[in-house]
């Protein structure tokens, strides 16, 4: 069988076409996936970085300025706009005003509220304790004023006074009046050595009027 040259050259071209385009269509794939973005946890653009920062000091700035999270240790990053909060708060009720501030920050698109509070049995425990505690110190400061009573009620240099006792936090309050000022001076000196007993305040007891006639 015979060939002449141009079939020869005819077939060599469209072999070679052949391997072009398979090799071109095996490439698109790869070089497809190349081009795929890869994900980050770094802001997109210099602007998103920017803008970020941006959030990232006004999200810290209430934090300083709100009670509501007094005593917490927060740490604050942005990225593309989502904040993330670490650290600790000395409550739950702390832990979630930080996130109901970051979360009100213009731009923030969410928060990631990664602090550590309390747990809650020890909230509650820290509760009753202080509970307990307002009420030793109340029952301490009505067992001062009765003990205060008693005491200018037997005390013959008191005698003629109207003083009224008032106790808090082991506090003693003296108002009303006294016949002189020498038995004033008393009655506070009375008051300032009763046991539990941390201040006198006198500012509202007064000498009677009629005794510096």
């Amino acid at each position: 069988m015979r060939f002449d040259k141009a079939s020869i050259i005819c077939s060599k071209y469209l072999i070679s076409l052949s391997l072009s385009l398979a090799l071109f269509t095996s490439a698109a794939p790869a070089a497809a996936a190349t081009a795929a973005p890869e994900a980050t946890d770094h802001s997109a653009t210099l602007g998103d970085a920017l803008s970020d920062t941006t959030i990232t000091g006004k999200v810290k700035a209430k934090l300083a300025t709100d009670d509501r999270v007094k005593g917490s240790d927060i740490e604050v990053k942005t990225n593309n706009g989502v904040v993330t909060l670490t650290g600790t708060a000395p409550s739950s009720t702390a832990k979630d005003a930080a996130e109901s501030l970051a979360s009100h920050v213009s731009g923030v698109r969410s928060v990631n509220n990664q602090i550590t509070g309390p747990s809650v049995g020890s909230e509650l425990g820290s509760k009753a304790s202080h509970a307990a505690n307002r009420t030793a110190s109340a029952v301490s400061d009505t067992a001062i004023t009765a003990h205060l009573k008693a005491k200018y009620a037997t005390d013959s240099r008191a005698k003629g006074s109207d003083v009224n006792v008032k106790t808090d936090h082991s506090i003693v309050e003296l108002s009303g009046t006294t016949v002189s000022e020498a038995q004033k001076t008393h009655m506070v000196n009375v008051a300032r050595h009763l046991k539990g007993v941390t201040q006198v305040d006198s500012t509202a007891l007064s000498v009677s009027s009629s005794a510096s006639r």
